[in-house]
C-alpha cells in the first residue's frame, strides 16, 4: 500500500495547497518539471503553486495533479473533517458506522431491541435531507450512526420494507463523508447505498443511487467511470417520455446530467453539450421541476448544470446566460449556493470581480459551514483576492470561512 501521508500517522495536513503539493512531489521523487509533465499541467503552474504565489487551481488541474501523484484530490484540496460542535458529530463516527465490523457477513449485527416502524424511520430520512440540504452537516453527521442502526435494526425483521430508509441512510452517509474529505469511505457507503436499494422493490430509487455512486466518482478524479456508469445506469432505464412516470423520467435526467459534468469536468466540451441536450429534451416534456428521492431533475436543473459545465470549460458568457434560466423558487440552500458559486466563476472571469464577490458573499450566507467544505468555494475565494488591492468586509469574511478552526 502507497503511503501518500494521509494515513493514521499523518492525519494533519499542510496549511497551505503549495506545502501540500511540495511534500508530495518530493516524496514521489519528482522533479517539479517531472510533475508537470507526467500530470499534463503547465509548469508555471506548479511552481506558482509550491511558492504559494497562486494559492489555488481549477478542479480539473487538481484531479489531474492528484492523479500523478496517486492521491484522491481532497487531501491536496485540503479537505478537513470538521463540523460545526453538534454531540456525536464526529466524521470518524460516520466513517466507522459505513465500514463496522458488524458489517461483515457471518457476525452479528451490533444492534438489538425493538425495530421502529417504517413511518418513523421515513420521518427520521427526512430530516437527515433537510438538514444535508440546509448545509447543516454537523446536525446531519450526528444523528446518521443512529439512522443507519435504527434501518439495520428494522431490515432485520424486514428486509423488504427496510430496503428503501436504509439505502438512503447509507447514502446521506455517502454525503457528509465527502464534504469532509473522506472519498473511499464515501465510495463504500455509496455501494451499500445501492446494494440495500436493490434489495428494494423500485428501480427508479435505485438508478438515484448509481447517480450518488457516479457523484462520488467524481470527486475521486475518476471521470471516465463515472460518465461510463451514468450512461449505462441510464440506458437500463431509458424511458419512452410519452408513457414515463415522473420518478423514471427523473431519474433518468439525473443520471443523464451526472454524465454530462463528467465529461465537462474532464474537458469534453462535445460529449457535455450531447447529454445537456439530451437531459434538457427530457426535461421539456416533463415541464416541470422534480424531486423525487431527494433528486432533483427539470429545466431549472438542467440550466444549473450547464452553468457549472460551462463554468469548468471556461466558456463564461454561456454560463451566465444558462444561469438566467434558473428560477430559484424551490431549490434547496446547497443547490443555489452551489449554483451561486458558479455564476461567481463566471463573473470573476469575465472580470467582473465586484459582482463576483457579491454572489459569493450570497452562497457563503445561505450556509457557513456548506461554504467551508466546499474547495471550489475556497479557489474561487483565494482567486478573489488575487484581483484586489484592498480586502474589503465582505470579502475578509469569505477567507475567514477557510481558517482553521482548531
Amino acid at each position: 500500500m502507497i503511503d501518500d501521508g494521509s494515513g493514521p500517522q499523518k492525519r494533519h495536513h499542510p496549511q497551505t495547497i503549495g506545502q501540500r503539493l511540495r511534500r508530495l512531489r518530493k516524496k514521489r521523487g519528482l522533479t517539479q518539471p517531472e510533475l508537470a509533465r507526467k500530470a499534463g499541467v503547465s509548469l508555471d503552474l506548479v511552481s506558482k503553486l509550491e511558492r504559494d504565489v497562486r494559492e489555488s487551481m481549477s478542479w480539473t488541474s487538481m484531479i489531474k495533479l492528484a492523479r500523478a501523484l496517486d492521491v484522491d484530490p481532497g487531501y491536496i484540496a485540503g479537505k478537513g473533517g470538521h463540523l460545526e460542535p453538534v454531540p456525536g458529530a464526529a466524521v470518524l463516527t460516520v466513517r466507522d458506522s459505513v465500514i463496522s465490523p458488524g458489517l461483515l457477513p457471518g457476525l452479528h449485527p451490533d444492534h438489538d431491541g425493538e425495530p421502529p416502524t417504517l413511518d418513523d424511520l421515513w420521518q427520521l430520512i427526512e430530516r437527515g435531507y433537510g438538514a444535508y440540504f440546509a448545509g447543516e452537516f454537523g446536525v446531519l453527521a450526528a444523528g446518521i450512526p443512529q439512522l443507519i442502526a435504527e434501518s439495520r435494526l428494522l431490515q432485520s425483521a424486514d428486509p423488504a420494507a427496510a430496503a428503501g430508509p436504509l439505502s438512503h441512510a447509507w447514502q446521506l452517509a455517502a454525503s457528509v463523508l465527502v464534504h469532509t474529505g473522506r472519498d473511499d469511505a464515501a465510495a463504500i457507503a455509496a455501494e451499500r447505498a445501492v446494494g440495500a436499494a436493490k434489495d428494494g422493490d423500485d428501480p427508479w430509487r435505485l438508478a438515484t443511487h448509481y447517480g450518488m455512486y457516479c457523484w462520488v466518482m467524481l470527486h475521486q478524479g475518476r471521470l471516465d467511470e463515472s460518465e461510463r456508469l451514468a450512461v449505462s445506469a441510464a440506458a437500463d432505464i431509458e424511458p419512452s417520455m410519452s408513457r414515463a412516470s415522473g420518478e423514471q423520467a427523473a431519474a433518468w435526467g439525473g443520471l443523464m446530467l451526472h454524465a454530462a459534468v463528467a465529461a465537462g469536468t474532464r474537458g469534453d466540451a462535445e460529449d457535455a453539450d450531447e447529454y445537456l441536450r439530451i437531459a434538457g429534451a427530457g426535461a421539456s416534456r416533463i415541464g416541470t421541476d422534480r424531486r423525487d428521492y431527494w433528486t432533483s431533475f427539470g429545466p431549472t436543473h438542467v440550466a444549473i448544470q450547464r452553468t457549472h459545465i460551462m463554468t469548468a470549460l471556461q466558456r463564461p458568457e454561456i454560463a451566465l446566460r444558462a444561469a438566467r434560466q434558473v428560477d430559484r423558487t424551490g431549490l434547496f440552500k446547497v443547490q443555489y449556493g452551489r449554483h451561486l458559486l458558479n455564476v461567481s466563476r463566471a463573473l470573476l472571469d469575465r472580470n467582473r470581480s465586484d459582482e463576483a464577490e457579491e454572489v459569493a458573499s450570497r452562497a457563503q450566507g445561505l450556509s457557513t459551514e456548506w461554504f467551508r467544505h466546499q474547495s471550489f468555494a475556497k479557489t474561487l475565494t483565494f482567486d478573489l483576492v488575487e484581483r484586489k488591492t484592498r480586502l474589503s468586509r465582505p470579502l475578509r469574511d469569505l477567507v475567514t470561512a477557510f481558517e482553521d478552526p482548531a
